[in-house]
């Protein structure tokens, strides 16, 4: 048996699993579910989704219902690695929030964060200074889309 690849998903693209679950996001949850591949959770990314999905006008303009919401949330809690006390690694002067899913990633010793997250994705542009300090300093890990991580994975 093969080792399974080691994911972070942001916020975001949790959210975009709940909201199409037939979308690029959608079907990387899927493949958590049916445990092809591992995912990793922690308190700051569960609160700030918990924060997200709380929102009475992200409900209302995404009709999800309190049952998607439980459903998803139990979901994720049975499909997903929980890691606690996350250190500070990574230091992120432009978007301070992101450096936890670096940090994330590391304490998980994932490969893959998958975000939409234009901060987070262009820290793989090694045209700019922190694109070039992040690959040195993290050549092991990658920032992907969901699609490109659906590709990566061969799905």
């Amino acid at each position: 048996m093969t080792q399974r690849d080691r994911l972070v998903l942001d916020c975001n693209v949790l959210f975009q699993a709940i909201i199409s679950p037939g979308g690029p996001a959608g079907r990387l949850f899927a493949l958590a579910v049916t445990g092809e591949i591992e995912i990793f959770t922690s308190a700051y990314l569960l609160d700030e989704l918990h924060e997200l999905t709380a929102d009475q006008r992200i409900r209302s303009k995404y009709k999800l219902t309190p049952e998607v919401l439980d459903e998803f949330f139990i979901k994720l809690a049975a499909h997903s690695t929980f890691v606690t006390g996350v250190p500070s690694v990574f230091i992120y002067q432009r978007d301070p929030d992101d450096a936890h899913y670096v940090d994330l990633a590391l304490a998980a010793q994932a490969r893959l964060i998958v975000s939409r997250d234009k901060d987070l994705l262009d820290l793989r542009d090694l045209a700019t200074t922190e694109g070039q300090k992040f690959s040195r300093q993290f050549p092991d890990l990658s920032i992907l889309t969901p699609p490109e991580a659906l590709t990566l994975l061969g799905r």
